[in-house]
């Protein structure tokens, strides 16, 4: 009966050991581990990249259609700065002292018209002689009737557009005469009392202009300046286009028709448009001109495409980098699961077949009664202890169904994430930092700009002490009170630039607290995502105490199977007795 048991018993180890279906088992639930781990990794980084790149993307958008504006507004002021030259040198020219008497005194019958127009011939070829931007100069008596002409001879269709007594200068053109574009300005002969006593047009060169317009610096490959005004409805553009195409979309009409209207702003094309634009648009105000800077979309955004393509690209790297390293540090704790599990369920294997060895022993000791009854109360233990090793073996198995998984809420990051969304945060707050000083470098601009103006008023006010001063030493002070004219010109020019500056550092200053709040949301989307990793964090440390619990019921497993390993002596040693018996 012994060597009938012990056969049973070895043939059922064996058996046990050489099952194929249960490691190919234990293979499976250690990938399902490290596949699922991988994948939830994968999906914060996913998550992470799209909940920072999206708000980022839309602010380097915006930085860069500011830029646009910008530039629209750098070359208005070029424009404007240019306009306000001619108007000043027309003004010089019509308030010449000596040029404006003999005007007055020929309205009033004291000078002869052959007089007047030798005085006015003479000083006007001396405006004429000293300034390289005139080409030729009219100048009409206050019945419109012209007096004399000197350089270029100015057509007559222009001559009926003149200044009236509410408007002391107007513009005409760019106007081509002889193939050539010239600007027209008209200006007011006043005496002091503000009474009109003639008035004079100006012929200008405008290469000085073109250059402006032309200037594409900044602009990148596809950028265009366009200048242009409203007439009897139809948008007339002045020059040539980078590309020599005059041709002009309706969205590019519709910005220069806005822009003459006063208005200024951003604007892009529709969806039905060949080539997507975008727009920026001013008013040249004193000339009831328009002006338009026009840009691909593409390559206007093709800088931000690029700078969210490599922050993608960074994401992604240290996503894959964190994910290879949780799959290397969860590989070694998955097998030592695997393998006590493996081990578990061998020892209630072989704990089986030894029960059935048993119960075939039992059955052929029919005739020691007695004997077969303490036997089946020693059965009786070992089933009990058997259901203990059940037991403890399911709370095993509950424990790495657990630990499987925490692991998978785990494995949502890894130090190297942390160290990522760290360096992130550090990132944004230095912006931040910059930021500030831009604005306090804005506002120190704006205190230069308020001393220039100061300096120009205080220049203004010498200038009219020196025009009085000058009045007063009669003939031998006119030159000097030229020169005083000219500088309080120059000052009141300067309080006009400081004013401009002034405005244009309020738009700065607007956009550097706008980027300063954009900012600030930055960092607490990062501060959130870096809470999140750290939540991930004490998730993997819940999978260690997991398999903690694990190893703590294979303890009590392997106690249960030393008291039934007890119990199967007290068997053998009745067993043996049965058969001395016999």
């Amino acid at each position: 009966m012994s060597i009938y048991f012990a056969e049973n018993l070895e043939q059922g180890v064996t058996m046990a050991k050489t099952d194929p279906v249960q490691q190919n088992s234990a293979l499976q639930l250690q990938s399902r581990l490290l596949i699922y781990s991988a994948l939830g990794a994968i999906a914060i980084g996913a998550s992470v990249a799209i909940a920072s790149i999206m708000p980022l993307s839309q602010r380097l958008k915006q930085a860069e259609e500011r830029n646009l504006e910008f530039a629209a507004q750098t070359r208005t002021l070029a424009i404007e700065e240019f306009l306000l030259r001619t108007q000043d040198i027309g003004g010089q020219i019509a308030s010449r002292t000596r040029a404006r008497n003999q005007l007055a005194a020929f309205n009033q019958g004291q000078v002869q018209r052959n007089e007047l127009v030798r005085v006015s011939t003479d000083i006007l070829n001396d405006a004429l002689n000293q300034s390289e931007e005139i080409e030729g100069i009219i100048r009409f008596d206050r019945n419109g009737q012209p007096v004399t002409q000197i350089g270029l001879a100015i057509p007559e269709e222009f001559w009926q557009i003149m200044p009236s007594a509410g408007n002391q200068s107007v513009f005409i053109g760019p106007v081509e005469i002889a193939g050539i574009s010239y600007l027209i300005v008209g200006t007011l002969i006043n005496n002091e009392t503000a009474q009109v006593l003639g008035r004079d047009l100006v012929l200008f060169k405008v290469p000085r202009l073109e250059r402006i317009v032309q200037n594409h610096s900044g602009l990148g490959a596809t950028g265009e300046i366009i200048l242009g005004r409203v007439t009897d409805g139809r948008v007339e553009l002045f020059f040539e286009h980078r590309n020599n195409d005059n041709r002009i979309s309706r969205t590019v009409e519709n910005a220069i028709e806005r822009s003459v209207a006063g208005e200024a702003g951003m604007m892009q094309s529709d969806s039905t448009s060949t080539i997507p634009e975008v727009i920026a648009f001013n008013p040249i105000a004193i000339a009831n001109w328009g002006l338009a800077v026009k840009m691909d979309r593409q390559e206007l955004y093709q800088p931000v495409q690029k700078q969210i393509f490599d922050t993608g690209m960074a994401i992604a790297l240290l996503t894959l980098l964190g994910t290879g390293g949780m799959v290397i540090l969860l590989r070694p704790l998955t097998d030592k699961a695997i393998v006590q599990t493996d081990e578990l369920e061998q020892q209630i294997q072989e704990k089986s077949v030894l029960l059935q060895a048993k119960t075939a022993a039992l059955q052929t000791e029919q005739r020691q009664r007695e004997a077969v009854e303490e036997a089946l109360q020693q059965m009786n233990e070992l089933k009990a202890s058997s259901r203990q090793v059940a037991d403890a073996c399911a709370t095993a198995n509950f424990g790495v169904q657990e630990a499987q998984t925490i692991a998978t809420g785990g494995t949502r990051s890894v130090d190297r994430t942390l160290e990522g969304m760290t360096t992130l945060k550090e990132n944004v707050e230095a912006i931040a930092l910059q930021i500030d000083h831009l604005h306090e470098g804005a506002r120190q601009i704006g205190t230069i700009a308020s001393l220039v103006g100061s300096l120009a008023d205080q220049t203004n006010m010498l200038a009219l002490n020196a025009a009085v001063e000058a009045v007063r030493a009669g003939d031998r002070g006119k030159g000097f009170s030229v020169i005083a004219t000219e500088i309080r010109k120059l000052a009141d020019r300067s309080r006009q630039s400081a004013d401009k500056i002034n405005i244009l550092l309020g738009d700065i200053q607007s956009s550097v607290v706008a980027t300063s709040k954009a900012t600030q949301e930055g960092t607490k989307t990062v501060q959130v995502n870096f809470e999140i990793v750290q939540e991930t964090s004490v998730s993997l440390t819940g999978v260690l105490n997991a398999i903690d619990a694990v190893t703590t019921s294979a303890q009590e497993i392997s106690f249960a199977t030393h008291e039934q390993a007890v119990a199967i002596q007290q068997l053998v040693a009745a067993i043996d007795m049965i058969k001395t018996s016999d």
